[in-house]
């Protein structure tokens, strides 16, 4: 890889707004599975014209490969390595993040997901009509092309968290490749795009959420303070299989039940949701052949 910015992003940078790429590296071992996608990754993301820096943040990572990160930060100038303590959430660490990113976007983005080419110029331009606060997300498929979870359609409540630990897809069928945006309840933060104003102004992530759903409360209050969530699934990504233990999900989903939670019924639900949800994902790892996972 080029240690200088080309000419293309140099003026892109000029004529367009600027994108900062966040990528949390989390639990990733040297010399694994996990490796060759974060490496795609961050080659996508500084192939992308809009996107003028790179903010990595290396968490709880074996040394190897924290070394590694080390050296590609010296090499280029344009990426800033960050580190998070061990026991830091989640949604804190994509906060450090966007603390340490220059851009007036933030491009949330999972260690594993590799962008299309012109994914991150099509966001942008798709936000430039749309209410603020805004959140926008684009399409991720699995390796066989296949969609990814990437959209929710609907408003979102409590009873939301049962469904996005299922994975039982609201968004309607939509044509491939089209340019248009769509309004959706949410989007993944796993490839998502927000103004740095509406993020700050938003609260940014609720560092609360340990493991997930940081990205559905976001979308949600964004909604609430009459902004918009739309997913453009003309801007894609591939995103490699790294399915979270289900009974790590329990907290955040839990979490955003609870403080999803309007209707009589929903506080109900926010009650008992915690272990709920962690009977209920941790029956889907079993009948999808998943064992637990040994924390490090």
């Amino acid at each position: 890889m080029d240690k200088f910015p080309s000419r293309e992003r140099s003026l892109a940078a000029t004529l367009a707004p600027r994108v900062s790429a966040i990528v949390v590296a989390q639990k990733l071992r040297a010399h694994s599975s996990h490796q060759a996608p974060l490496d795609l990754c961050l080659r996508s993301a500084l192939a992308e014209p809009w996107i003028d820096d790179v903010v990595i943040v290396d968490q709880d990572n074996e040394a190897e490969l924290s070394s590694a990160l080390r050296a590609f930060q010296a090499d280029r100038r344009d990426v800033r390595l960050v580190t998070a303590p061990k026991q830091m959430s989640a949604a804190a660490a994509a906060n450090l993040g966007a603390a340490n990113a220059r851009g007036r976007w933030l491009l949330f983005l999972a260690p594993d997901v590799v962008l299309q080419r012109g994914a991150v110029e099509r966001l942008a331009a798709a936000a430039r009509e749309a209410q603020t606060p805004c959140v926008l997300g684009g399409r991720l498929t699995d390796l066989e092309g296949s969609d990814r979870p990437a959209a929710r359609a609907g408003a979102l409540n409590a009873f939301s968290a049962i469904a996005v630990a299922m994975n039982w897809q609201g968004a309607r069928k939509r044509k491939r490749g089209s340019s248009q945006p769509r309004a959706v309840g949410a989007v993944s933060g796993n490839f998502m795009l927000i103004a740095r104003a509406d993020f700050e102004n938003l609260g940014a992530f609720d560092e609360r959420f340990a493991t997930d759903g940081a990205d559905l409360d976001l979308c949600r209050r964004a909604a609430d303070a009459g902004g918009s969530v739309l997913f453009l699934p003309a801007a894609s990504g591939v995103q490699f299989d790294s399915s979270l233990e289900g009974r790590r999900r329990a907290q955040g989903l839990a979490l955003f039940a609870e403080k999803s939670a309007r209707t009589g019924p929903e506080k109900a639900f926010a009650a008992v949701a915690g272990p709920a949800l962690a009977t209920l994902l941790a029956l889907k790892d079993f009948v999808a052949g998943r064992p637990p996972q040994r924390r490090r």
